[in-house]
């Protein structure tokens, strides 16, 4: 008798498997009948109409406006990065801290410069450094030095060359005392007839060695001898300058000259100016520019009173002729008289080296003037002192209108910049027994105070005069 054993592998259509099969298909056929059935009851009872159910107005709620904050994603860096943690600055209590700058610091600025704080930002805050130029003080970071090279400043009563010794002196201590972080720049001027101005350095420059030891070099030769007298002119405006009547014999123009160097030195943009000068003009003598109306009005009253002063003329006998050959005189004793103050100056000035005293520095017609050497031809002209000469009317600007005029130089040269405007001081050099009225003293203390309280120093015989001091 054979025995078989199970091996479940082999044994695939067993049959069990084959009633599974069987079973399940029955299972399934049940399954698909009856679904069908209940499909089609429920069609039968529901009819033959069919309504649509009523749709309901569907209500969305009101969208709220949500700010999204948006978060700008930066790219990962593969460096590791360590985590600091900052404390407030608001609360830290950052001591004063008192440095020195070492020379060279900051493209070869030369000195020392002392330093009051540091921001929280880290940049440095410079100390205003206090300045010292004939004994008025003041505080800058920005100094401009002007200085008269005219020869008016060297008369004799001002002691001569030997002022200008002095100042040359004084000027050259205090820039070698300026600290490298400074900036400055000289000016040299004259106004005699035009307006000479003459600058150190087209702008303002850093008080560095190199640049010290070329102010020796610029400002050394400035009336150094009888030969090297005043200034040449090396400016030019920036800005327009005051507009004026034209020149004549009612109104001169030069009146403005020092308001030239006031404007040069304003365009150089320092905040401290010193003006070493003999005087300031009063803005009152400054006068606005006719209009074409008034000009030509006056042009009337001009031609109607020279047509009265050459019917009184004829009538005192005085011809064309006449008039033509005293002027014909009048030339040739002013050349006659130039002469001989040349040979005045000549000899005065071997007397004067021969005792030791300053050189005269007066000009030919200065010496006419002083020794009366101009001969005035016989006869003269007939007076017509009597036919009344008209009276030319001008606006003055005065203290008001000069400042506003400037207003837009301020603006475009200080505040856009964020420098603050100028402390103008003034210092006058007089002789020691020459007048300085307490008017002149009003003009000059009124012009300088209303730039950013300026101060006036009065020199005589470069001596203080402390009753015209600034208290």
């Amino acid at each position: 008798m054979k025995i078989y054993r199970f091996k479940p592998k082999k044994q695939k259509n067993s049959l069990l498997f084959k009633v599974f099969v069987i079973v399940a298909i029955i299972q399934i056929a049940l399954l698909v009948g009856f679904s069908g059935m209940i499909i089609s009851q429920s069609i039968i009872d529901l009819g033959t109409e069919m309504e649509a159910p009523k749709v309901t107005e569907k209500v969305e709620p009101q969208r709220q406006e949500v700010r999204a904050r948006l978060n700008q994603t930066q790219r990962k860096s593969t460096k590791l990065t360590k985590r600091i943690s900052v404390v407030n600055p608001n609360n830290i209590n950052a001591p004063e801290v008192d440095i020195k700058l070492p020379s060279g610091l900051g493209g070869g600025f030369g000195g020392f410069a002392p330093i009051t704080g540091v921001n929280i930002d880290n940049s440095v805050i410079i100390a205003e450094i206090p300045v010292n130029l004939f004994g008025l003080k003041s505080k800058t970071e920005r100094v401009l030095i002007c200085i008269d090279a005219g020869k008016h400043l060297m008369t004799d009563e001002r002691g001569g060359l030997d002022t200008y010794k002095v100042i040359r002196e004084d000027v050259k201590k205090l820039v070698n005392e300026l600290p490298g972080t400074v900036l400055f720049n000289l000016m040299a001027f004259e106004c005699a007839g035009r307006v000479n101005i003459n600058l150190f350095m087209p702008t303002l420059v850093p008080a560095s060695d190199a640049n010290k030891r070329r102010v020796d070099a610029w400002i050394d030769p400035i009336n150094a001898s009888l030969n090297r007298l005043g200034t040449s002119n090396n400016y030019t405006l920036k800005y327009p300058f005051m507009p004026q009547p034209p020149s004549t014999r009612y109104y001169n123009p030069g009146l403005s000259d020092k308001y030239r160097v006031y404007q040069a030195a304003l365009e150089q943009g320092a905040d401290t100016i010193y003006i070493l000068t003999t005087g300031w003009t009063d803005p009152d003598r400054i006068k606005y520019p006719w209009t074409d109306a008034e000009t030509e009005r006056f042009a009337r009253e001009e031609e109607k009173y020279q047509r009265d002063v050459e019917k009184a003329l004829k009538q005192a006998g005085w011809t064309e002729e006449k008039q033509l050959e005293y002027d014909k005189q009048l030339a040739i004793n002013r050349t006659k008289a130039i002469a001989k103050a040349r040979d005045w100056i000549e000899k005065e000035n071997a007397k004067r080296k021969a005792a030791g005293k300053p050189l005269y520095t007066g000009d030919p017609n200065r010496v006419i003037s002083e020794q009366k050497l101009l001969v005035y031809p016989e006869p003269r002209p007939p007076s017509t002192a009597g036919i009344k000469r008209p009276v030319p009317k001008f606006k003055s600007y005065g203290r008001s209108g000069l400042f506003k005029f400037y207003e837009p130089l301020f603006k475009e040269v200080y505040d856009l910049k964020n420098i603050k405007r100028p402390q103008v001081n003034l210092i006058i050099f007089k002789g020691e027994k020459e007048e300085w009225s307490a008017a002149e003293n009003k003009v000059a203390r009124s012009f300088a105070s209303m730039n950013s309280g300026g101060k006036v120093r009065v020199l005589r015989g470069l001596k203080p005069v402390d009753e015209y001091d600034n208290k």
